[in-house]
C-alpha cells in the first residue's frame, strides 16, 4: 500500500514501531481511568450501552475531572429509572426535572433532557443506533463517515420533532453541540471516539479496552477522533500537513495511520491523545519531556532546540 502523502517517507519505516512503544508504556488500567468509555462499560445490554455511550462521548470535552461527574450524575438518574434505555424510552417532564441543576460549560439540564428525549424518539422507530448506522452504511466507502452523517441527520430530525420546531437552528446551542455533522466540516471528534468504543474489538493490552458491540462494521473504516492534541501531534509526526482541525484533517491523519495498521488505524488513538491530554507533550522542545519520549526520533521537535 502506498504511503499517504501526509506521511514523511523518512519516518514511514519507524513510526509504527515508535507508536507501539508509546502504547506499550500505557497500562489498560491507566487508559480506563482517563477514558469516558468506563461509563458505557458499566452496562451489559446493548441498548443501555448505546444510550450511555452517546451521553459519555457527547460530554467528553474539556477536562476529564470536570465532565466525569456530570456524566455520572446523568447516568445515575438513568439507572434510577431502570437503566439508560428504559429511561429515554419513557422520558417525560418528571424525568427532566432532576437534570435541571446540572451544568457543563455551555450545556445545561435542558440540553441533557432534550438529548434523552431525542434518543427516546429515535428508538421508537424500532431500530438501534448500531443497526441504523449499519443500514445507512455502504461498505465500499473508505470510511464510515457518510453513514455517520446520515445517523446524525436522523437524530437531528428526531430532536426537531421532540422540540416541535421546523429549523435545526431553532434548537439551543448547547444541545446542537451534541450533533455535529461531517458534511458541515466538523471533525466530529466525540462521535468518532464513540464509534471507536463500539466498533473496535476488545483484546489484551492497552489497545484493547474498546467494546466491539457493533460487529457488522470493520475497524479499518473508523476515522481518527481529532482534537487539538491529536492534531498537533499529527503535524509533529508528519501524519498531516493540514492546519485546520476539520473532518478533512481527521481523514488525512487516518489515511496516514492506515498505512501503518490497515485493519486498525485507530490502534494508537489513545496513546497519541494521552500525550496531549496529560500535558506530557507541549508541542515544542522541552528537554526533560522530549528526551525520554518514544516518539522523539520521528518528531519534528525531537532533534532539540535550534542551534543559536
Amino acid at each position: 500500500m502506498a504511503p499517504s502523502p501526509g506521511l514523511r517517507p523518512s519516518i514511514n519505516n519507524t513510526l509504527g514501531v515508535r507508536l507501539e512503544s508509546l502504547l506499550g508504556a500505557t497500562s489498560p488500567e491507566a487508559r480506563l481511568l482517563a477514558d469516558p468509555i468506563v461509563f458505557p462499560r458499566r452496562y451489559t445490554q446493548l441498548d443501555d450501552i448505546e444510550v450511555a455511550a452517546v451521553f459519555a462521548s457527547g460530554l467528553a470535552f474539556g477536562r476529564v475531572a470536570s465532565f466525569t461527574p456530570v456524566i455520572a450524575a446523568i447516568l445515575d438518574q438513568a439507572d434510577a429509572h431502570g437503566g439508560p434505555a428504559a429511561w429515554v424510552d419513557g422520558f417525560s417532564a418528571a424525568h427532566a426535572s432532576p437534570l435541571a441543576p446540572l451544568r457543563y460549560r455551555w450545556m445545561d439540564g435542558a440540553d441533557f433532557a432534550l438529548l434523552a428525549a431525542t434518543l427516546g424518539e429515535f428508538r421508537r422507530g424500532d431500530v438501534s443506533l448500531g443497526q441504523a448506522l449499519t443500514d445507512l452504511d455502504d461498505p465500499t466507502h473508505a470510511t464510515i463517515g457518510d453513514a455517520l452523517d446520515g445517523l446524525i441527520l436522523a437524530l437531528r430530525r428526531c430532536a426537531m420533532t421532540v422540540a416541535q420546531v421546523d429549523e435545526w437552528s431553532a434548537l439551543p446551542r448547547g444541545f446542537r453541540y451534541f450533533l455535529p455533522r461531517p458534511t458541515g466540516g466538523s471533525a466530529c471528534k466525540r462521535w468518532c471516539m464513540m464509534l471507536r468504543w463500539m466498533v473496535r474489538r476488545p483484546g489484551p493490552g492497552a489497545a484493547g479496552i474498546d467494546m466491539g458491540v457493533w460487529s457488522d462494521i470493520s475497524p479499518s473504516r473508523l476515522v481518527m477522533p481529532l482534537d487539538t492534541h491529536v492534531h498537533r501531534l499529527g503535524r509533529l509526526l508528519g501524519l498531516t500537513r493540514r492546519k485546520d482541525a476539520s473532518w478533512k484533517t481527521a481523514l488525512d491523519i487516518t489515511a496516514s495511520l492506515r498505512t501503518l495498521s490497515p485493519e486498525d488505524p485507530l490502534r494508537h488513538d489513545f496513546a497519541l491523545a494521552h500525550l496531549g491530554i496529560s500535558g506530557t507533550c507541549r508541542g515544542t522542545w522541552h528537554e526533560d519531556v522530549c528526551t525520554p519520549c518514544p516518539l522523539r526520533p520521528v518528531c519534528t521537535e525531537g532533534s532539540g532546540p535550534p542551534i543559536p
